[in-house]
């Protein structure tokens, strides 16, 4: 407890974000301590606008045990921040609808990760058209569509992508972070994979479908989703419901199963006029017995200890929001088959999405283009934006 400190929030709109803490900056005027979005964070750090974390993190015996996986470098050796916390991308289920369809939980132990054909059966028998009938049968009717067997957030950051991509034997980057490497035919099948999810299979909605929805969560919550793709934090809206017979499981593989682990960082301003407070609010915020919000399911804890030591896994595991048999899909999965993703490090990166990697997503979504040509065009596209990494 800080008893002494008295912390006074500021809510921001993340579209709003950059621009009113680059205001707050030039007054002279910024926050102690904020949340920074991961591909701001560097280029602050870089230009001394936020208080170099390396001295803290590595010698302060909390922040020390974070997960390497959660750690912003703005320069080799130099930390910008640590993730909030870490968050990382699971498949969600409804258990009523699985109980229904006859069909087997997925597994929670990765070891037993579904293969991604098994999924999409699963997908398949768990949707139905307005007159009960499931993709493949005849007289389906793709637009009449009451239940959808799966479905992903379809972000470009890639945090519903990159974990197949990783599964196939792809890779995001070359190791010095000068090339990207999603034109391989591991990469582009995997992507290729999600978008047949839409115009094959028939069982996740397309991108014009998605906007007469009233979005995955809720379509879960009643009963018109069999399957979700997202990240960690939807555990929240799913554990708040009451009634809600969800389940928790790892993703489909392709050759291996894998996850990615995400997060923005937070960070402490360089500018504060309370150094000493804002160090001790950020060791206070990183610890999963002093914030609710871990053990509430928002939140997953950066220490590795938190992850094999029994008592302190109950801290934040103990709860309705960690279901016993689903739990190792909330820790052997996130310590032994998690890769960060490439907005931790790949420099350029928020050029290299929206010049590259969005509009070529954006094809292969809307069934414009396959994942192989429209892919081989992003890498083309992203070459001159390609400047590094910011941890070598």
């Amino acid at each position: 407890a800080n008893p002494d400190i008295n912390v006074e929030p500021i809510q921001i709109a993340y579209e709003d974000y950059t621009t009113r803490i680059s205001a707050m900056m030039l007054d002279g005027q910024p926050p102690d301590v904020g949340y920074c979005p991961g591909l701001q964070a560097p280029l602050w750090a870089q230009e001394g606008k936020l208080m170099d974390l390396t001295s803290l993190v590595e010698n302060d015996p909390l922040l020390s045990s974070a997960l390497p996986e959660t750690r912003y470098y703005y320069t080799p050796g130099k930390i910008a921040g640590l993730n909030t916390a870490v968050e990382a991308t699971l498949l969600f289920y409804n258990r009523t609808l699985f109980d229904r369809a006859g069909i087997a939980y997925p597994p929670s132990d990765p070891e037993h990760a579904w293969t991604w054909d098994e999924f999409v059966a699963a997908a398949r028998k768990l949707t139905t058209d307005a007159n009960g009938k499931h993709p493949g049968e005849d007289g389906f009717d793709s637009q009449q569509i009451r239940t959808y067997g799966a479905a992903f957030d379809k972000s470009y950051e890639g945090w519903t992508f990159y974990p197949f991509v990783f599964s196939n034997g792809g890779e995001a980057v070359n190791d010095d972070g000068t090339r990207l490497l999603l034109d391989s035919p591991q990469a582009s099948q995997a992507m290729q994979n999600l978008a047949d999810l839409m115009w094959v299979h028939q069982v996740t909605p397309t991108p014009v479908q998605d906007q007469g929805l009233p979005g995955y969560v809720s379509m879960l919550q009643t009963g018109n989703l069999g399957m979700h793709i997202s990240g960690q934090w939807s555990l929240l809206d799913y554990a708040s419901v009451k009634d809600l017979d969800f389940g928790v499981a790892v993703l489909p593989r392709l050759e291996k199963p894998v996850t990615v682990i995400l997060g923005s960082p937070t960070v402490i301003f360089a500018g504060t006029k309370n150094p000493d407070a804002a160090v001790r609010f950020y060791k206070f915020h990183n610890n999963p017995e002093a914030v609710d919000l871990f053990a509430r399911g928002l939140w997953m804890p950066l220490q590795k200890s938190y992850y094999t030591e029994p008592d302190k896994m109950k801290f934040w595991l103990d709860n309705l929001a960690h279901p016993a048999a689903m739990r190792p899909a909330f820790t052997e999965y996130i310590l032994s088959y998690s890769r960060p993703l490439p907005s931790y490090y790949l420099r350029n990166y928020a050029q290299v999405l929206d010049q590259a990697l969005r509009p070529a997503i954006d094809r292969i979504w809307n069934n414009e283009a396959s994942a192989a040509d429209a892919l081989s065009q992003a890498v083309q596209a992203a070459q001159p934006l390609m400047d590094g990494r910011w941890d070598r």
